[in-house]
């Protein structure tokens, strides 16, 4: 009954955030539903359960409810001042600053970005503007990083220049900072792995070895998790159960094991300072308190309920936990650890130690894998079903051998002997994962959240398939589900008939995927920045194109090679299954499509030139090219993009790239320029685009666009005053977030993510 009720709580939780409900709604109903819950559960009556369930929901909405209620801050001016705060949370390229000067938006928390040695309790002066953290990136299927940071409490980010920083006396922070140095000075090898290992700062370690450690699924390691500070109360609670057996009467009346376990707590949260103290550190440190509690009060044998007691505390402090991957991974795995080892484990009938402590190693590994398969490939999209055996060999060597001497080296003096022999055996366990560097299966598509309750059903229902009810629920609900799930996903992939043009908030760039019938699917540019830090490829259009379940794409076409639209290309083209590739016929020399190119010729996918006359039909969709025209030369990329009319049914569609008003005219001029529906704003608004004689030739029935902040005057005024003098209306990513249209060639119907349905 308790994993249920926390399971509503969570439930709750997760409603609450994503729909925002009224907190005023939220407190009047919970009173009422706590009060018919304890009447009916006085009368022993059993329709207190849903109750009871529909009160844990409500304290869970609320929970996270009130976060968002005092989100706001007071004021937000937007002038240049001088913010004063304390520094709460510390990463390399991000702090989190609690203002208390001046006094309008005092007590809220907001984001600071910079690379300085700042560090946790050091008071920061700054000179600059107080800003809502605005959402961006409003894509379905993709989490932000700044919506994860509101439901945190962190609702602004101050732009601006530090004037001082003043070192605040965190005696953890000093004492983390001589540990890092010795482990520096100790010449061991792998010292980034060592730090990330001991004090959780993994900030050295190169890409290549964090690749490595993803592809063969250890990549756990690199992170402080329960895992580790498992190991390390693990090994305290042994020695104190050496040291309480010592007398005879706690050993007699069995209070060796209960007081072994109040001792080791301390330890976990030493650890957990050590280690920085980061938000998974403390979830575990946590988990580890609540289960030695139990076997204080000896409640160990209930271990799912403490397990669920554990998940209840951390959520109440930490609502937003049930987004984060850490989190779900860590319970889930146990969970399932939990599970498979009561049923599996006295199944072994080995006597051997060894091969039954290897055994049983294999299955908790197996476990935690099975538990954890839906939320790795809906997080990381990758998966490799060998990673139980990188994990056999990698765990022991990592985090029984080379973490304990770690922990012992910067510890202890003259401990540089320790932590240069725990390089060696990291240096052993890195080779051997780099022989193993095998069966890492990227991309994968990504489960929605029907597909992995249907997953874990079936799942559990293989586990307790012994129970009579079970059996009856598998065969008579859920293969039969899977089957209609299954043929509704066959009809939408191959049997749908609608042509729809998914325009992606890809920020001030341009990314349109289009899903043709019988399941051809075409990306046109892929978004992108011209400063080339942030890859849309891999952070925004991998998520989307695996969660519409797609590895395989017909065409990806690149209107032209500037930054914002061929910059997350790159990523597809090297990691998905391209069949085509076409762009215009003047970039050539473009340095990024020289870049492209090359990866093309590595992969052999085939390579298209497309200019003003050539067409395509494919299954219904024709495709024609109105630009660039082949007998002139441009020298303007923007004006060499491709132009596009696409038609399907009655129904067309002008997709126009960055072109400006000289394109325009000449299309206008050659009769090109032909009625459309749907037109895609020209180069983002810009007033040199979208001229007057251009729309009327057009004349669409909606206009979208797709644009972000980064460049003053994209939009124009100018030019979305001609859409509103034509009464067009227009649909833009920045405010309206995903715009998916879709038609069966006679109808229109389309949706966004932030407004409601334009038809």
């Amino acid at each position: 009954m308790f994993i249920i009720s926390v399971a509503a709580f969570i439930v709750g939780i997760y409603t609450e955030a994503l729909n925002a409900f009224p907190l005023k709604l939220i407190i009047i109903l919970l009173p009422v539903f706590v009060c018919l819950a304890g009447i009916l559960l006085k009368k022993r009556h059993r329709a207190a359960l849903p109750f009871i369930l529909i009160s844990f929901m409500l304290i869970g909405a609320l929970r996270i409810g009130i976060v968002s209620e005092y989100l706001q801050p007071a004021d937000i001016s937007g002038e240049e001042t001088i913010y004063e705060g304390l520094v709460i949370e510390a990463s390399p390229n991000v702090k989190i600053v609690r203002i208390f000067s001046p006094s309008g938006p005092a007590g809220i928390r907001a984001v600071y970005r910079t690379t300085e040695n700042i560090g946790i309790n050091d008071r920061i002066k700054i000179f600059g503007r107080l800003r809502e953290l605005a959402l961006t990136y409003n894509n379905p299927y993709v989490i932000s990083w700044k919506w994860i940071k509101r439901l945190e409490g962190t609702s602004c980010e101050i732009r601006g220049a530090i004037i001082s920083v003043a070192k605040g006396k965190n005696y953890v922070e000093a004492w983390r900072n001589r540990l890092r140095q010795k482990i520096e000075d100790s010449r061991s090898k792998h010292r980034d792995i060592i730090k990330a290992l001991t004090i959780g700062d993994a900030t050295g370690i190169d890409e290549s070895t964090r690749a490595l450690f993803l592809r063969t699924g250890t990549s756990h390691i690199l992170a402080i998790s329960g895992s580790h500070i498992g190991i390390i109360t693990a090994f305290f609670f042994f020695l104190a159960m050496i040291l309480f057996r010592l007398s005879p009467v706690l050993r007699y009346r069995g209070d060796d094991r209960r007081f072994a376990a109040l001792l080791t707590i301390p330890f976990a949260f030493m650890f957990m300072a050590t280690a920085g103290s980061s938000i998974p550190t403390i979830r575990a440190a946590i988990m580890i308190t609540v289960y030695m509690l139990s076997l204080y009060f000896e409640r160990g044998r209930s271990i799912l309920n403490t397990i669920a007691l554990s998940a209840l505390i951390i959520l109440l402090i930490y609502p937003h936990s049930i987004f984060m991957p850490s989190f779900q991974l860590t319970f889930v795995s146990v969970i399932f650890i939990i599970l498979f080892t009561e049923k599996i484990y006295p199944l072994i009938a080995v006597k051997n130690r060894m091969a039954r402590w290897t055994l049983s190693s294999m299955l908790i590994t197996l476990a935690a894998m099975a538990g954890t398969l839906p939320i790795v490939i809906y997080h990381f999209h990758g998966i490799n079903p060998l990673s139980f055996i990188h994990n056999i060999i990698s765990v022991p060597l990592m985090c029984m051998l080379a973490m304990p001497l770690s922990l012992a080296g910067i510890i202890l003096p003259y401990g540089e002997y320790l932590l240069r022999l725990s390089g060696e055996i990291l240096g052993l366990a890195v080779g051997i994962l780099e022989h193993l560097d095998f069966g890492y299966i990227y991309p994968v598509i990504r489960p929605n959240l029907f597909e992995t309750v249907l997953y874990f059903a079936f799942t559990l229902s293989l586990l307790f398939i012994g129970k009579r009810h079970v059996k009856v629920s598998l065969i008579c609900l859920l293969l039969p589900l899977t089957a209609i799930y299954s043929a509704f996903l066959c009809h939408q992939r191959f049997l749908n008939k609608d042509l729809c043009l998914n325009v992606i908030d890809v920020g001030l760039g341009e990314s349109i995927l289009i899903e043709a019938p019988k399941g051809m699917r075409m990306l046109v540019d892929g978004g992108g920045s011209y400063k080339g830090e942030y890859d849309t490829g891999k952070s925004i259009l991998t998520p989307v194109l695996l969660a519409k379940k797609i590895r395989t794409i017909d065409y990806v076409i690149n209107t032209h090679p500037h930054g914002d639209h061929i910059g997350g290309l790159f990523y597809i083209v090297k990691n998905f299954d391209v069949k085509h590739f076409v762009t215009g016929k003047y970039f050539v020399n473009e340095e990024r499509f020289l870049d492209i190119i090359s990866i093309l010729r590595k992969k052999g996918i085939p390579f298209e030139r497309w200019e003003a006359g050539d067409h395509l039909i494919l299954r219904g969709v024709r495709i024609d090219v109105l630009s660039p025209d082949r007998d002139t030369t441009i020298e303007d990329p923007n004006n060499a993009s491709l132009v596009l009319r696409i038609v399907y049914g009655k129904r067309s569609f002008l997709l126009t790239g960055d072109i400006g008003s000289e394109i325009e005219h000449r299309m206008v001029l050659s009769g090109l320029a032909t009625k459309a529906d749907v037109l895609k704003v020209p180069h983002h608004g810009s007033r040199y685009s979208s001229s007057a004689h251009f729309l009327h030739a057009v004349r669409p029935d909606l206009a979208v666009m797709s644009v972000g902040g980064g460049i003053k005057g994209l939009p124009s005024e100018d030019a979305l005053g001609r859409y509103r003098q034509l009464s067009i209306p227009v649909l833009r990513t920045d405010r309206n977030g995903f715009i998916r249209i879709c038609t069966d060639g006679e109808n229109i119907r389309c949706h966004t993510m932030l407004r409601s349905i334009y038809e």
